[in-house]
């Protein structure tokens, strides 16, 4: 009996020494393949090159600073180039060139640099299959567009007036590359794809409620309405010689058919199309056609203004229509759907929010949950993880004996030695 005392007085040690010493890898190794089972997305600024790389001087974080400086340059640049500022500061046309010629150096060899250490198109990370990679060769394309438009401007090939101009607006977008490493967050790729997928089908059916209120709004306007040509002019008032003062002050709309407003006495009601006005001199506010109809339609619904394009339909046409066309136009436009997309917005972040802290719960009740384990010894040898309350009381035997919990430290093995002995 004693024997079998000694050698369990001398196992228990070992076991100790043992459990202290495995249970934390294996629970830090169980722990972090729970953590490491969730694939995070990182919708981060700045793509994270390799260590390896050939070219090394792209991964220089001075390298990242000065090319988010360079992106506010170019949108300095960008806003100098325009043809009054050249017109009042000649100078400005070669220093935008200037600064223009050298942002197109170096973001042209980064994108060269890119290029080479993840390849063109082959490969899991290649140029082409990062979005931001895509995104910068976009406005490296557009910066030389700018610089090759502005060349010819110089030469006075392209006049500065023309719409060719337009072909600049893009490198504005530049500026997202000097504030986007703001933007990072990270969440489980499977959980940002299924918030897109909801949030973006949720879009698209709130685009589509509106976009179907604006054909039938159109379509009535066109229906009831027609043009808002009709005005009060003199009597003496002939085509071809329509001026200011042919006009009511102040100018009036009216109805040739008695059943809006009626022009005072020495004025009649025209329409200045058949006096020789043309559209661009009358203007596009109006329901002439289906796409004039639906500008004016948005013009309306967005409330800036609406009640003069009201004021309007009251003097040309029956009032009933006007009330009725313009309020019905408020409640499912200007209120309805602008609260619905304020919804599917608000909903969306809501979505996110939930995202986030069931991924944060998680990981904090993983760390709970391995901190409140234990390993079990089984009838059949194999070791398991069973669950330990610490607050629940172990009874009156001493704390070696408490094999299930396994509840022993350095301080218990004189006692686990001195209990075996006796027994």
């Amino acid at each position: 009996m004693c024997s079998a005392g000694a050698i369990s007085a001398l196992l228990f040690p070992l076991i100790h020494s043992l459990y202290s010493t495995a249970s934390p890898s294996m629970l830090k190794r169980k722990q972090s393949s729970r953590v490491e089972a969730q694939p995070m997305t990182d919708f981060g600024p700045d793509e994270t090159l390799t260590d390896s790389a050939d070219i090394l001087w792209i991964n220089k974080p001075w390298v990242h600073s000065l090319l988010r400086a360079c992106a506010i340059i170019s949108v300095i640049s960008v806003c100098m180039n325009t043809p009054m500022t050249f017109e009042h500061y000649p100078p400005l046309q070669y220093v935008t060139f200037a600064l223009d010629t050298l942002l197109m150096f170096l973001y042209t060899a980064e994108m060269i640099a890119k290029m080479h250490i993840r390849g063109i198109i082959k490969g899991e990370n290649s140029y082409v299959k990062d979005r931001w990679c895509m995104f910068d060769g976009f406005m490296v394309v557009f910066l030389w567009v700018s610089l090759v438009l502005q060349v010819f401007e110089i030469a006075e090939i392209v006049d500065q007036m023309s719409p060719w101009g337009m072909l600049r607006i893009p490198r504005a977008l530049i500026m997202i590359r000097a504030f986007r490493i703001y933007f990072r967050f990270e969440l489980p790729r499977t959980r940002i794809t299924n918030i897109l997928k909801r949030s973006g089908e949720q879009i698209w059916s709130v685009s589509i409620f509106l976009l179907f209120f604006l054909l039938l709004y159109g379509i009535l306007g066109v229906q009831m309405f027609g043009t808002f040509n009709h005005h009060c002019v003199t009597n003496e008032t002939q085509k071809g010689n329509v001026t200011w003062n042919s006009l009511a002050i102040p100018d009036t709309h009216c109805s040739p058919n008695g059943e809006g407003y009626q022009c005072p006495t020495g004025f009649k009601c025209v329409d200045l199309e058949d006096l020789g006005l043309s559209r661009q001199e009358l203007g596009y506010s109006g329901f002439n056609e289906l796409g004039t109809s639906i500008f004016t339609v948005y013009e309306a619904a967005s409330q800036e203004g609406w009640v003069f394009i009201m004021y309007r339909a009251i003097d040309s046409f029956p009032r009933w229509r006007s009330y009725f066309y313009f309020i019905t136009l408020i409640f499912f436009l200007a209120w309805l759907v602008k609260n619905v997309f304020i919804a599917v917005i608000i909903e969306t972040f809501a979505e996110i929010r939930v995202q986030f802290q069931q991924m944060w719960g998680s990981r904090s009740s993983t760390t709970s949950t391995a901190t409140t384990q234990m390993f079990h010894e089984d009838a059949s040898g194999g070791w398991q993880l069973v669950a330990v309350d610490v607050n629940k009381p172990h009874g009156r035997a001493p704390a070696c004996l408490q094999v299930p919990d396994m509840r022993f430290n350095g301080t218990d093995a004189p006692d686990c030695q001195q209990t075996l002995s006796i027994a």
